[in-house]
């Protein structure tokens, strides 16, 4: 005979697990995990250079590189984490695919720098920007050794960690969106000097629509992270070491620059000492570059609705 049935029978409704399962939650996650990596790389590091008296001056580059490589090493380590043991993905499908390392990561080094180029062109042309003469002592190697460093730690972040996880949820159009978006939050650092507070905040706005939106296309392309890395770090490495301009109000890198060039003109056009990126030609340029890129993506069937796995 079947006991009957008492209140002390009644097991408690369990709690939804739900929020764990969050984008919001596995990002939140992944920095968590960068940052306490981060720690453990950098602390031991200024240890270093605190006792052999040696300063290091995070807008230098030597010391950006030395802080730039903490936060790639740190967010790539995360990412494969969260990847391999929270989502349960290959590093493939997480667009860290062995196939296209060289040669996506190389092409994009191209493309980056030549859409730069075409915004100093059009600068150029209005007479927004003039070239001075040409450092016959330039060193390249430690400034694309620091851009490429920033470029692996906001793309993985970025296109790897942040769009990947909104997009599985949300799809793709919301992911490009909040992840552009958020990529300009991202550079929304101190105020810029000789700038107003809504000069200020125009830079990181373009660069939502800009670099965001092209890195992103970049990435929907070939679905791996190789193309908007090559990307980014052509963009940077263009704007700051070839031409001498301002990188987000940062890393102006004269006089290690190979060209002693100046832009000068009303914001608008130039970007005043934000630089180039918070003017109308690096929006139309980037905007329009992203939007080609984006149409070979959905021609490729690389855009995905909402509630899509890999």
């Amino acid at each position: 005979m079947e006991k009957p049935s008492t209140s002390l029978d009644i097991t408690p409704p369990q709690p939804s697990a739900s929020w764990r399962q969050h984008p919001v939650t596995e990002i939140l996650v992944f920095a968590g995990i960068a940052a306490a990596i981060f720690c453990a790389l950098a602390l031991p590091i200024a240890a270093l250079y605190h006792l052999t008296h040696t300063t290091i001056d995070p807008n230098s580059e030597r010391g950006g590189l030395t802080v730039e490589f903490c936060f790639a090493v740190a967010a790539v380590a995360a990412y494969v984490i969260v990847t391999k043991r929270i989502d349960k993905r290959t590093l493939t499908a997480a667009g860290l695919a062995p196939v296209g390392f060289f040669s996506e990561t190389g092409i994009g080094l191209i493309i980056g720098g030549g859409v730069f180029s075409a915004v100093i062109g059009a600068m150029s042309t209005f007479r927004l920007y003039e070239i001075g003469g040409i450092n016959a002592y330039f060193k390249p190697l430690l400034p694309l050794a620091l851009f490429l460093c920033v470029a692996v730690f906001q793309e993985v972040a970025m296109r790897g960690c942040i769009f990947q996880t909104l997009e599985r949820r949300w799809g793709s159009g919301i992911a490009l969106v909040a992840s552009s978006l958020f990529f300009g939050l991202l550079h929304l650092g101190s105020p810029v000097e000789g700038l107003s507070t809504g000069e200020w905040l125009v830079g990181p706005f373009f660069l939502a629509f800009e670099t965001g939106f092209l890195f992103t296309a970049a990435y929907l392309l070939t679905r791996r992270l190789w193309l908007p890395i090559g990307l980014h770090w052509g963009w940077n490495f263009f704007e700051t070491s070839i031409y001498g301009t301002a990188n987000s109000g940062a890393w102006e890198n004269d006089p290690n620059t190979l060209f002693a060039g100046h832009a000068h003109g009303p914001f608008l056009l130039t970007g005043g000492s934000f630089g180039p990126e918070a003017s109308i030609f690096c929006l139309f340029v980037g905007f329009y570059a992203g939007t080609i890129l984006l149409r070979l993506a959905i021609r490729r069937g690389q855009w995905r609705p909402a509630h899509t796995r890999d």
